[in-house]
C-alpha cells in the first residue's frame, strides 16, 4: 500500500464526536465501566502505567490526527472512529478508576454529610411524590415502595428512587413541584456515593474488596483503552506514514513538564466531580479495518 502524502494543510476541523468540556470523570466511568466489564477475562491486561501521561498522549494524540473526521472516514471506512474520537473520555474513566484504588475508605463524616443531604431532600420530596401519585401523576406502587424500609442504605435507595422518578416524569410534573434540577442532582449524586459506600446493612464495604474490584476495572479500562488507542495509531500511521511515532507517541511516553502540570490541573479540578446524567454509550464490536498494516504496538 502507498503512503499517503504527510504534508496535507491542517483543516482546523474539530472532530465532530470530541468530548465535550462538561463530562465528569465520574460520569465518564459510568458510561465504560459496562464495556469494560465485558471483556473476556483473559484478554486483560495488568495496568502498571501512570494513567495520568497516558491521558495527556491519548488527548494529544487525538487532537493531532483526528483533525478532519471527515477525510478519515472517507480513507478508512472500516475504522470504528467514533470510538477513537471519544478515547479522552475514556481516559478520563481509567483516571477515575486508578483513584478509586489508592483512595482511603470513607469515614463517618463524610458518610453522615452525604446521609444529612438525602435526608433534608428526601421527606419533602416523597411527601409530594406521595399527593402526586393520588392524583395519578405518579405510579402509586412505585411511591410506596419508596416509603418502605428504613436504615442508611434504604435511604440511599430512596434518594436514587426519588431523583429517578422525578426525572422520568418530569414532562407530567412541569410546574407542579418546587424542587430545581440542582436539587434533584444533588439528591442522586448524594444517594449514589452512599450506594457505592455503603452495605445493605449501613456500614462501610470492606476496604479489601474495594481495592480488589477497583484494581480489576481500572485493569479493564486499561487494556479497552489500549485497544482503542491502537485504532487511533492506526488513522495517524496511515496518513503520516513513519512519522506516526511523533502524532501519536506511546502511551507512556514521557511529556515536558509544562504539559504533565497542565494535564495534573484537570484531573485535580475533576477528581470527586459529580455525576453526569447526559453522559451515554452504546458500545459496539470494534471492526479492524483491514488496512493499514499495524504499526507497533502503542
Amino acid at each position: 500500500m502507498a503512503k499517503a502524502k504527510t504534508n496535507k494543510e491542517p483543516t482546523g476541523k474539530a472532530p465532530t464526536a470530541a468530548p465535550t468540556a462538561t463530562t465528569t470523570y465520574h460520569a465518564c466511568y459510568k458510561r465504560y465501566a459496562p464495556l469494560a466489564e465485558a471483556l473476556p477475562d483473559g484478554e486483560i491486561e495488568v495496568c502498571r502505567a501512570d494513567v495520568r501521561i497516558a491521558f495527556a498522549n491519548v488527548k494529544r494524540g487525538v487532537q493531532a490526527a483526528c483533525a478532519d473526521p471527515a477525510r478519515i472516514r472517507r480513507a478508512l471506512p472500516e475504522l470504528p472512529l467514533d470510538d477513537v474520537l471519544a478515547l479522552p473520555d475514556l481516559g478520563r474513566a481509567l483516571i477515575f478508576a486508578a483513584t478509586r484504588v489508592t483512595a482511603k475508605p470513607a469515614s463517618t463524616g463524610e458518610i453522615e454529610a452525604k446521609l444529612a443531604i438525602v435526608i433534608e431532600l428526601r421527606e419533602p420530596m416523597l411527601t409530594l411524590a406521595e399527593t402526586l401519585a393520588k392524583r395519578a401523576l405518579l405510579p402509586k406502587d412505585v411511591v410506596a415502595e419508596i416509603r418502605a424500609g428504613s436504615g442508611k442504605y434504604d435511604l440511599a435507595s430512596d434518594g436514587m428512587a426519588l431523583a429517578h422518578l422525578y426525572a422520568e416524569h418530569a414532562g407530567a410534573l412541569c410546574g407542579k413541584h418546587p424542587f430545581t434540577q440542582e436539587e434533584l442532582d444533588k439528591l442522586r449524586e448524594a444517594s449514589e456515593w452512599l450506594l457505592d459506600t455503603l452495605t445493605p446493612d449501613g456500614a462501610r464495604r470492606p476496604v479489601a474488596r474495594q481495592r480488589s474490584e477497583a484494581e480489576k476495572m481500572r485493569d479493564r479500562l486499561w487494556t479497552l483503552l489500549v485497544r482503542r488507542y491502537a485504532d487511533l495509531r492506526k488513522i495517524a500511521y496511515y496518513f503520516h506514514g513513519e512519522a506516526f511515532d511523533e502524532v501519536t507517541p506511546k502511551l507512556q511516553s514521557r511529556l515536558s513538564r509544562s504539559a504533565a502540570a497542565d494535564e495534573a490541573e484537570e484531573v485535580e479540578a475533576e477528581e470527586g466531580g459529580g455525576d453526569d446524567p447526559g453522559a451515554d454509550e452504546t458500545g459496539g464490536a470494534v471492526a479492524q479495518p483491514a488496512k493499514p498494516a499495524l504499526p507497533p504496538s502503542p
